[in-house]
């Protein structure tokens, strides 16, 4: 019987052990999931682009031409445009490639970043299939690409009020 008691000891040590390593994980997780989430409130320079995709997608101008560096849409300051789209775009291919590596956090971030990402991805696609085709770069943005369409086909749950 000793032995018996021995080794259920054993397996209960091995199992608290594997829980705890879960857990620390996990949390590590939200802990990274958070800090990106305060940066990103903070990040002026993204605020920005965000503005400016937004407006680039209202008003009458094809994005798609931007990708070509030879063209010229003949607007004030197309060169700060363009490195705004480029610069969030390239904010959200890192950190979908983080999401992919499992350092963050994907329900923290689907809750906060949901609409975000999905509104992006759709007002810079002409943008980022204008850079694919001038560069012949089939994986140009195609993190971003991939989370945008994972959570756009799996859609936020509005939460039930009391």
């Amino acid at each position: 019987m000793p032995e018996l008691v021995r080794t259920a000891v054993m397996a209960l040590a091995v199992l608290v052990a594997v829980v705890s390593v879960v857990s620390a994980r996990n949390t590590a997780k939200k802990k990274q999931t958070a800090d990106l989430l305060f940066a990103v409130r903070s990040d002026d320079r993204l605020i920005e682009a965000s503005r400016a995709l937004k407006e680039l997608h209202h008003s009458d101008n094809n994005i798609r031409l931007w990708a070509d560096p030879e063209h010229d849409c003949k607007i004030h300051n197309q060169e700060a445009q363009i490195q705004n789209i480029r610069y969030i775009l390239n904010h959200y291919e890192r950190l979908s490639v983080g999401l992919q590596a499992g350092i963050y956090h994907e329900g923290m971030l689907k809750k906060s970043q949901f609409t975000i990402i999905t509104r992006t991805y759709e007002w810079a696609k002409p943008f980022m299939e204008g850079v694919r085709e001038k560069t012949n770069s089939p994986t140009a943005f195609q993190e971003f690409e991939w989370l945008a369409k994972r959570w756009s086909k799996r859609r936020l749950s509005a939460r039930k009020t009391p």
